[in-house]
């Protein structure tokens, strides 16, 4: 509901209440309802149940803001002087790059991005000629991963009926690049009932992951 909306019902119960009153009341309940028309159903069910435990958090959170409501640091007259353990000796160059790769490990791209596929692969499989999937990709209409240095590998799952999937390079123009847009279309979305960005897509649901993808890389 809209600030206005919500002043009118405010007005109707309250018909002697100054306008000043609705007026900022209205804009406080219209920002709340706001909020938490966002949370998932599962956290909005849960506030329904702790209304008194979100009274106090709230009442908490407003007075903690308030300067006459801090307590005064006061002073002791006395310094105490602590020195830390610092952060060691410097390590050569080569010693930081050994303790690293025991550390780092090479993955495989399908082990986060799913079934992947070249150009000709794509071609063979799918009938989409490389030329066409090379225009799809530089105008931002389809993720294509770098496998090795020079190389473009292209996600199967973004693909229906041979043609990209509708949303795919809403999520492209938003994302910073091409690998963390597929990440993100990947992962389970609380805000898309815990379902996938690109699961939710398939289903037809496009304004709706478009409008979290915008909230996300804003």
């Amino acid at each position: 509901m809209s600030a206005g909306d919500v002043r009118a019902a405010l007005k109707s119960s309250n018909p002697k209440a100054r306008s000043s009153d609705l007026n900022m009341m209205a804009e406080i309940l219209s920002f709340v309802s706001g909020v938490i028309a966002e949370l998932p159903k599962a956290e909005q069910s849960e506030l329904a149940r702790e209304k008194d435990e979100v009274r106090r958090i709230l009442i908490e959170a407003v007075h903690s803001g308030r300067p006459e409501t801090r307590v005064p640091l006061k002073p002791t007259g006395r310094v105490e002087r602590r020195r830390g353990a610092g952060l060691g000796g410097i390590i050569p160059l080569e010693e930081g790059k050994a303790r690293l790769d025991r550390y780092a490990s090479a993955r495989p791209l399908e082990s986060w991005a799913g079934p992947v596929a070249g150009a000709g692969e794509v071609e063979d499989n799918l009938g989409i000629p490389r030329s066409t999937l090379s225009s799809w990709q530089q105008k931002g209409m389809v993720v294509g991963l770098l496998r090795g240095t020079r190389k473009l590998a292209y996600p199967l799952d973004q693909f229906v009926d041979a043609r990209p999937l509708e949303g795919i390079a809403d999520i492209l123009r938003l994302a910073p690049e091409a690998r963390s847009a597929w990440l993100w279309l990947r992962q389970p979305h609380g805000a898309l009932n815990n379902r996938a960005p690109l699961d939710a897509l398939k289903a037809g649901d496009r304004q709706e992951v478009v409008i979290v993808a915008e909230r996300d890389f804003a």
